[in-house]
């Protein structure tokens, strides 16, 4: 028998003439570059980029991840420090050096190396 038609009401192009995006789609941040902390334990976080601004501000929960991309997070406030996993670049950084009374203070350079906050 006769099937039914359907008809659309937008133009029919092969795929070769299908318009391109102009900007190429944005890649997420990945675990693998930049600075991540991964939450053991419930802590509060401040992350603030280089003009001071924050990004991060919070208790965070255990089991919650977050990551930065390379050169966003310059300054780094942890409470329950010892809750948290600090990863530069995909390896686990000790942040030990940057800790007192469970309470983790550091900076972040551009290429991911940290250093006592001070102040």
């Amino acid at each position: 028998g006769d099937s039914p038609v359907m008809a659309g009401l937008g133009p029919f192009l092969p795929s070769q003439f299908q318009p391109q995006s102009a900007t190429p789609p944005v890649a997420p941040i990945s675990a693998a570059s930049g600075l991540s902390l991964h939450l053991n334990g419930d802590s509060w976080v401040e992350v603030l980029d280089a003009e001071g601004k924050r990004i991060e501000h919070g208790i965070l929960r255990a089991g919650e991840t977050r990551d930065f991309a390379p050169g966003t997070a310059a300054r780094v406030s942890l409470g329950n420090a010892e809750a948290v996993e600090v990863r530069v670049n995909g390896s686990v950084t000790d942040i030990a050096a940057y800790r007192r009374a469970n309470v983790a203070r550091f900076t972040v350079s551009s290429d991911g190396s940290l250093a006592p906050a001070g102040g």
